[in-house]
């Protein structure tokens, strides 16, 4: 059975934070200092220490990360304690405040700190979420074996198309050179190319020369109405162009092949927008935390130099 990071070792690392955090607020709770409780009691510098060393250890993270020869731990067993460790910080970092906060740079430090956990905890989310969601969207495939399906249907449509016509293959080609298989436009959504490339198909299907006939007013509220199937196509195709046989299934085909492109291509596109979420908040969380250990540094600094 797999355990995550979370349940990692019947979840030592939760039982270790807890306690921690637990006998952080039983000393706060039987401390009595003189003055309102502070950052510059024993037991504010003791916590205030301890939450030092953790956010260093909590930073030590993203190294260990690349020391893939280590032997200091397994990475599930930095991770877990990464997790467990930094939301115990919550409980650490408050009391060694006292609960005074002002517009100084100790509470900056504090503030960074919460944003960080926080932005963590996102991160957690996504690690929970998002995997499942790509398994699901997969459905056993590879983002490589996806492409090679979608290279394969574009080669498929192109060749469909060119027996059609020109302008039919001209537009197939734009389709394909705008979608995954060739310069995807950064301000074009490659679902909207293909979905644009079937309506202007019909567009030449299923329009008279002199206008638009009765069938395909027909045809176009039949789609609206969802009522749109191969048959339907084919049938049409058929009435509206005198097509024979042989050109009308290849124009219903062609239309059935750029449908299962557009259902391929939307999970693709899924499937890179999931990879990317995975990502994406490290890029808030690491900044952040480069952001808390500068502000640390200052807190501390400023702390033995004044105080």
């Amino acid at each position: 059975m797999h355990e995550t990071f979370l349940a990692h070792r019947q979840y030592l690392y939760l039982k270790i934070a807890g306690g921690l955090a637990a006998l952080s607020a039983l000393a706060y709770a039987l401390h009595s200092p003189p003055s309102p409780p502070n950052g510059g009691t024993w037991l504010g510098y003791a916590l205030g220490t301890l939450g030092a060393l953790l956010i260093v250890w909590l930073a030590w993270f993203g190294v260990r990360k690349r020391q893939y020869a280590s032997t200091l731990g397994s990475l599930k067993d930095w991770l877990s304690g990464h997790v467990y460790l930094g939301a115990s910080l919550i409980v650490v970092a408050t009391l060694h405040t006292g609960f005074e906060f002002g517009w100084n740079i100790h509470t900056l430090a504090y503030v960074l700190m919460i944003l960080v956990i926080l932005s963590g905890f996102f991160g957690i989310y996504t690690y929970w979420r998002y995997p499942a969601l790509l398994t699901e969207n997969r459905a056993g495939q590879t983002d490589e074996a996806m492409l090679a399906e979608i290279a394969e249907l574009d080669e498929r449509a192109l060749s469909l198309a060119s027996k059609i016509g020109e302008k039919a293959h001209q537009v197939v080609m734009s389709s394909v050179q705008r979608t995954f298989g060739g310069e995807v436009q950064k301000d074009e959504n490659p679902v909207q190319v293909v979905s644009d490339t079937v309506s202007e198909l019909k567009t030449q299907f299923f329009t008279a020369g002199s206008g638009v006939s009765p069938e395909a007013t027909m045809f176009t509220r039949m789609a609206a109405a969802g009522e749109e199937n191969q048959e339907t196509i084919y049938r049409i195709s058929r009435s509206i162009l005198k097509l024979d046989d042989e050109r009308s299934q290849q124009a219903s085909e062609l239309l059935g092949l750029l449908t299962e492109k557009k259902a391929l291509v939307a999970k693709l596109q899924r499937d890179l927008r999931y990879h990317r979420l995975l990502k994406e908040w490290l890029t808030l969380h690491i900044p952040l935390s480069m952001m808390l250990l500068a502000a640390l540094a200052v807190h501390v600094v400023t702390v033995f130099l004044y105080w």
